[in-house]
């Protein structure tokens, strides 16, 4: 649920695993590195068409230079009193980028970050950004840089992972812009983050850092993928991003879903790391990952209004899982509670479905009695399945598909209830609010 106090700041480790990201020194005298052909068992690029998406951003990573108008070869400069050292180290053939750290990479700022050494290109920048160090000061000014942030989209990435163990770890990431502030109070999405040590995983993470609207804790996964060898294939790993979950895509099947998402533009990182919470390096050199391309697709429906606070027109009060006792309820909760705030899932045959923010679960009735309840109910049950009538002007009466009933709160006992309720019962009258 949304925190109700301050949150607690991440530890070190959690912060030093979010400092992912940042590639070191594109030089002419650096080492250059083949593009891998592709193998027998590498998932096959996907089309820059996707139907219903129109492309938004497109890096094929061709020729042999970076696209300095959508990247900045370094990683948050600003944070260091040394930002040569934050320079990244890469090359781009054949249509690959190959993102590079080098035994004599250095610390990218070795004052407040140790030994940490990252080669990692970024998409935006500004003072202040991304502040998981509240002791370390923003070093100098960098000029502020936006090659591409946006908000919500289909993220889709081809690569092939690090193949050397020990510590470390490659990463595509974003972080929120919105707030500018020394604060930095912007969310995170690790939509990859996967460990040197665990070869044949997809790590995910996401944090709010102190964003009232996204998670005031750590998500995690990480765990097998579920077919082929992430370090010696090319696989796909997509994320869409709606204004009320993300889902997470393995070669083009769902992997994993967060029933929660950041609604501030994001700029992106993308990256190797060492020494940081992933582990200390080896002596295998150098480290490296390839990326085949890097798109944005966005939908062509738009994005809908996110959550929303469900108003009934007789009490004034909102429909609400404050208490937790299995029943959809009715009250005067503050906006800010998730347990008041739900979103819209329309299904194949399309009715709508309402799931809360707090608890990813569905309402949904029973012939067994009168009172709306909620619970984790596939998209196809019916009990969880809604049609909206609009009566009296802008308000909605919701009625089940599976008991054919009106939800109400004739009796006033404080359950929101369902049953034969006539349209012009003010009970069975219900207005949508946009959610905190």
């Amino acid at each position: 649920m949304a925190p109700r106090t301050a949150l607690n700041p991440p530890t070190r480790t959690s912060r030093s695993l979010l400092r992912i990201g940042a590639l070191c020194a594109a030089l002419s005298t650096a080492l250059v590195l083949p593009a891998t052909t592709a193998q027998a068992a590498d998932t096959p690029p996907n089309p820059t068409t996707k139907p219903g998406y129109t492309l938004d951003f497109a890096e094929e990573f061709d020729g042999t230079s970076l696209n300095t108008s959508k990247w900045l070869d370094s990683y948050l400069p600003h944070w260091t009193s040394t930002p040569a050292n934050a320079k990244a180290r890469y090359t781009i053939a054949d249509g690959i980028l190959t993102q590079r750290l080098d035994q004599d990479t250095p610390a990218w700022n070795a004052k407040y970050d140790g030994t940490v050494k990252i080669s990692s290109i970024q998409s935006y920048e500004k003072d202040w950004w991304h502040r998981f160090n509240y002791d370390m000061p923003n070093d100098h000014h960098e000029p502020d840089f936006n090659g591409y942030s946006t908000k919500y989209g289909y993220f889709e990435i081809r690569a092939k992972n690090s193949d050397v163990g020990g510590g470390g770890h490659q990463a595509l990431w974003m972080v929120g812009t919105d707030d500018t502030s020394s604060a930095s109070a912007n969310s995170e999405i690790d939509m990859i983050e996967t460990f040197f040590s665990q070869p044949n995983n997809w790590r995910i993470g996401a944090y709010g850092w102190s964003d009232p609207n996204f998670l005031s804790n750590w998500w995690s996964s990480d765990t097998t993928v579920p077919s082929g060898s992430p370090t010696t294939e090319y696989h796909i790993y997509g994320m869409d991003w709606t204004p009320t979950q993300l889902n997470f895509y393995y070669d083009n099947q769902l992997y994993r879903t967060i029933n929660d998402a950041p609604n501030s533009p994001m700029g992106m990182i993308l990256g190797l790391y060492t020494d940081a919470g992933s582990g200390v390096h080896n002596d295998t050199w150098p480290k490296t990952w390839n990326v085949d391309y890097l798109r944005v697709f966005k939908n062509n429906a738009g994005y809908s209004e996110g959550y929303q606070r469900i108003k009934n027109h007789q009490t004034g009060q909102y429909l609400n899982i404050e208490n937790k006792t299995g029943n959809v309820q009715y009250g005067n909760v503050p906006a800010a509670y998730w347990s008041s705030q739900w979103t819209k899932e329309t299904t194949s045959d399309g009715y709508t479905r309402y799931r809360n923010r707090w608890t990813g679960e569905y309402m949904n009735t029973t012939t067994a009695d009168a009172i709306v309840h909620y619970g984790s109910l596939p998209a196809t049950d019916t009990t969880s399945q809604w049609t909206e009538e609009t009566v009296s002007g802008n308000y909605k009466r919701l009625k089940n598909r599976s008991t054919g009933t009106y939800a109400h709160t004739e009796d006033l006992t404080g359950n929101f209830q369902h049953g034969a309720a006539p349209s012009t019962w003010w009970t069975s009258q219900w207005t949508f609010e946009p959610g905190q």
